[in-house]
């Protein structure tokens, strides 16, 4: 059998370096498996419509099965003479069982529509794959937060300390980013989750097909009306390369915090040696060399955005080849991402607090100034900016952190300031000098006091509960359609 049968028209084979250039063969076993899952649905679809009969279809699943099994076993042949992965299964269909019904198998459908719903299909995938990974991620981050109040440390503004604040709450924030993620990912998949087959090329087909029906077997939420969209729009593909390059951002961020804290500088965590390299000549060093490479790493996925943007910013309407560059990039993507989840698993599950040395840090510096000048407004109804004023002049005189509890210097700024009509409750300097009771004073919603830290994870953790809840119902829609589908295949081969 002539191998090029898609090109009918053209009497010439395909030039060997033409091929060369133009094959997606190897990018396309990303998809094998749905090209195979998406052309059982539409081939039980026209059986089911009187298209083919009882003896073709057994036929035609019995040989997808067979291709399947190859693809397993690792024994499936990419033939460098095809293009890609379509036309080589139909050959193969073909080959084994013949024409008559075989060449039956692409009947009311285009390579156009079988690529969008194939990548639907493995994007689909990718996603219920990645959610897994964000919700084991997250219960990492949930126990690691519970465990880490009252381990008290600086928050950062220009990186120089700022005010007093928790190691939990800066993991109640990764944990909030990485939910927002999770939200976005539901709610693409929900525009990912439609089907495109019966499209056809680009304007639907004469055969009468039932675009339901595959809908219902392929486990889609609902068809997509026009034609032209089915099988031109690639605007689900950026959206979703968009969620990934903005969560890669958040991953290489939170490593860069995890870089810094583990300087012998900062010294605030002791990062596992499973997850550092050594020096080839320094044996006193410990680099955090994975987590300098997922910020390069990250760098790949947000730039994999731009990339498919300008592969697809210039294409008109309908069907062209430019979009076969766009599954490597999705790959890429994914995995990257989901490899980067796996080591930060691994950091954040061995990682080790130094809480002496965090606490150390809070005492050697300025960083409760400001809940110093909050209590001058709140108990002595003085102006803030006044208050700022007097700190900012305590700060600036003394020689040490501990200048900032002494009474003596305190009363004599506030003299300078014609404030020696005050007079300063014993309680004052006691009540900001205990850190427990300074954070307690943070009564705004979103401060790291305990009850409010306490409150928010309890709030992220239900709100984890429910993303997944969603998500549950998105793979069992896939299991339970996989299921009816896989029993009609048994049914009909028997």
């Amino acid at each position: 059998m002539k191998k090029d049968f898609y090109r009918s028209a053209i009497e010439e084979s395909m030039n060997k370096y033409v091929l060369n250039f133009s094959s997606s063969l190897k990018d396309d076993i990303w998809i094998i498996y749905e090209d195979i899952i998406g052309t059982q649905a539409h081939n039980i679809m026209l059986f089911e419509q009187g298209i083919i009969n009882k003896k073709e279809i057994k036929k035609i699943l019995l040989s997808l099965r067979k291709i399947k099994n190859k693809v397993d076993n690792g024994e499936f042949i990419l033939n460098e003479d095809f293009e890609d992965i379509h036309p080589l299964i139909e050959y193969n269909v073909i080959e084994d069982i013949g024409m008559d019904a075989g060449g039956k198998i692409h009947t009311g459908r285009s390579r156009n529509d079988q690529v969008s719903v194939d990548l639907r299909l493995k994007i689909r995938s990718e996603l219920n794959n990645l959610s897994n990974n964000i919700f084991e991620f997250t219960d990492i981050l949930y126990k690691l937060s519970k465990e880490s109040i009252d381990s008290y440390m600086p928050l950062y503004t220009h990186l120089q300390r700022a005010q007093l604040g928790q190691f939990s709450h800066y993991i109640n924030y990764y944990i909030a980013q990485i939910l927002r993620v999770e939200v976005r990912i539901n709610e693409g998949y929900k525009r990912i989750n439609k089907n495109p087959l019966g499209a056809c090329a680009i304007g639907g087909t004469s055969i009468n097909i039932n675009r339901k029906r595959t809908t219902e077997l392929l486990g889609f939420d609902g068809i997509i009306e026009n034609s032209i969209d089915s099988i031109s729009s690639r605007d689900y593909i950026i959206e979703i390369l968009n969620i990934l390059s903005l969560f890669a951002l958040h991953l290489s961020r939170i490593s860069e915090d995890l870089i810094i804290w583990a300087t012998k500088e900062f010294d605030f965590i002791d990062l596992d040696g499973q997850f550092c390299s050594g020096s080839s000549v320094m044996p006193q060093k410990k680099n955090p060399d994975t987590l300098e490479l997922i910020r390069a790493k990250s760098s790949i996925i947000i730039s994999n955005s731009f990339k498919a943007s300008m592969i697809i910013k210039a294409v008109p309407s309908g069907y062209f080849k430019d979009f076969q560059e766009l599954k490597p990039i999705l790959k890429e993507s994914f995995n990257i991402v989901n490899s980067i989840l796996e080591i930060l698993k691994g950091i954040f599950s061995t990682m080790k607090l130094k809480k002496e040395k965090m606490i150390r840090t809070i005492n050697e510096s300025y960083i409760l100034a400001l809940d110093l000048a909050e209590i001058l407004v709140n108990e002595y109804n003085i102006p803030f900016r006044l208050t700022h004023q007097i700190i900012g002049d305590l700060v600036r005189k003394s020689k040490n952190p501990k200048d900032l509890f002494d009474i003596e210097k305190i009363k004599k700024v506030l003299l300078d300031k014609k404030l020696n009509n005050l007079s300063l409750s014993s309680n004052f300097i006691e009540s900001i000098k205990n850190l427990k009771t300074c954070l307690d004073k943070r009564i705004s919603k979103g401060s790291p006091s305990h009850k409010n830290v306490n409150i928010y994870l309890n709030q992220l953790f239900d709100e984890k509960n429910d993303l997944f809840e969603l998500y549950n119902r998105r793979t069992q829609k896939i299991e339970e359609a996989d299921s009816s589908r896989n029993k009609i295949i048994q049914e009909l081969i028997l």
